[in-house]
């Protein structure tokens, strides 16, 4: 048993934002029901692919149960709203107004099922003048600020390499999700949670906000340094380590770097060197020979060296020096999924609850590989199953992964 064991959810989502919430979910044990058209989720086909299978959706929909219907049909909205009944929370990032076309609004399901709550996820949130509005990732990156935030003082703005929006948004719209499931605890009743990707990455922004508005800075690109924490990636003889508060390092741990790199006078009070003041005033000779020092080394030998004298640095690491990591190891933050005869590489579970763990992982469903359970589930006999399935009202896909229900390999 795990946490949200008991807790179910109704998954109408697509992308990213939404099945990375509910696969949140269903990883601390909540029954999580993905219900999609009959073509299925977009997800399922896009890039990028390794022998026909969809990484994109690998990596957001395990340790779910897949339902396909049609939700334009009566008898589809029929059985979403027996769903409905069952349920403690409706996720979906559907575009503003789809719920209500489709049947499944807020006010809708919470005359049906008054206990149960909606997290609805959209770019730019239910209300204000850009509620109808398309965005993507790279849109919400760009409103956002972070763009213009990211990238090195004389260069173009730059987008994060992953996409941070919608996985914010997916992490807020968890968070939204426990905020409602404990309001229900209190009063018995449900909520909606309104989740922007917009708010998401606005709400990240600190005190930027207050440097541009009291202070009118507004070129804030530091490139590989870091102006406050005076933090700053090297080079090396394989790429870059990163050094942490080097600059305002506290006097113990000045001497052990200049020690390190064999400039022991630094630690002297009459070296340039020797206060912080005049560390950032001499700071482009410093860096200098402290990267004649780091050229020396591989990253990784740099990084040792540095941490085993306390000073907080990290090698600058590629994808696969990420999966490949000790530490990264250790904590089963890279998991594989055998799908077919390929063990497909997941993140894992990033909070721990040692002595309660999430679940074990499962495949990603099949389409509509649990459709005929669920309507079972739902108290539908046999032959309406079987007339729901002819009259393509609920579609169900021949089993394509060989196995199911296998756990994750660490």
């Amino acid at each position: 048993m795990t946490v949200l064991t008991g807790v179910r959810v109704l998954d109408l989502t697509h992308y990213i934002a939404g099945p990375y919430c509910s696969q949140l979910l269903a990883d601390y044990g909540a029954d999580v029901i993905k219900i999609e058209r009959l073509e299925g989720e977009v997800g399922r086909t896009s890039a990028p692919l390794h022998d026909d299978i969809s990484l994109y959706f690998a990596s957001e929909n395990r340790n779910k149960r897949s339902i396909s219907l049609d939700l334009k049909s009566s008898k589809g909205k029929e059985i979403l709203l027996r769903l409905v009944e069952t349920a403690d929370v409706l996720v979906t990032n559907y575009g503003a107004k789809v719920p209500e076309k489709l049947g499944f609004s807020y006010e809708t399901i919470s005359a049906i099922n008054p206990k149960i709550s909606m997290v609805h996820i959209t770019g730019f949130g239910s209300t204000g003048p850009y509620r109808d509005y398309g965005a993507y990732d790279g849109v919400i990156q760009s409103m956002s600020g972070l763009a213009e935030l990211t990238g090195h003082p004389d260069g173009p703005p730059t987008y994060v390499g992953f996409f941070i929006a919608d996985h914010i948004a997916g992490l807020q719209a968890t968070l939204g999700t426990m905020l409602a499931l404990f309001h229900k605890e209190r009063t018995g009743k449900g909520r909606l949670v309104d989740i922007s990707m917009l708010d998401g990455l606005v709400s990240l922004l600190g005190f930027s906000i207050a440097e541009s508005k009291l202070h009118g800075i507004n070129q804030q690109r530091w490139g590989t340094s870091d102006r406050f924490q005076y933090s700053k990636a090297f080079p090396t003889k394989d790429g870059y380590v990163f050094l942490g508060a080097y600059i305002n390092a506290p006097e113990k741990k000045w001497s052990e770097l200049a020690k390190l790199i064999g400039k022991s006078e630094w630690s002297q009070r009459h070296s340039p060197f020797y206060t912080e003041e005049g560390r950032f005033k001499n700071r482009e000779n410093m860096d200098k020979i402290i990267a004649e020092w780091t050229i020396q080394h591989t990253k990784e030998e740099a990084f040792q060296l540095l941490q085993q004298k306390g000073i907080a640095s990290s090698p600058v690491n590629n994808l696969e020096e990420v999966i490949k990591n000790p530490q990264i190891q250790h904590r089963e933050m890279i998991r594989t999924i055998p799908i077919g005869d390929t063990d497909v590489p997941v993140p894992g579970l990033a909070i721990k609850l040692p002595g309660n763990p999430g679940n074990e992982f499962t495949l990603p469903p099949s389409l509509g590989e649990h459709s005929e359970e669920i309507l079972a589930h739902l108290g539908y006999s046999e032959k309406e199953i079987g007339d729901f399935i002819a009259n393509h009202v609920v579609m169900v896909e021949p089993i394509n992964n060989p196995s199911h229900q296998v756990n994750a390999k660490s």
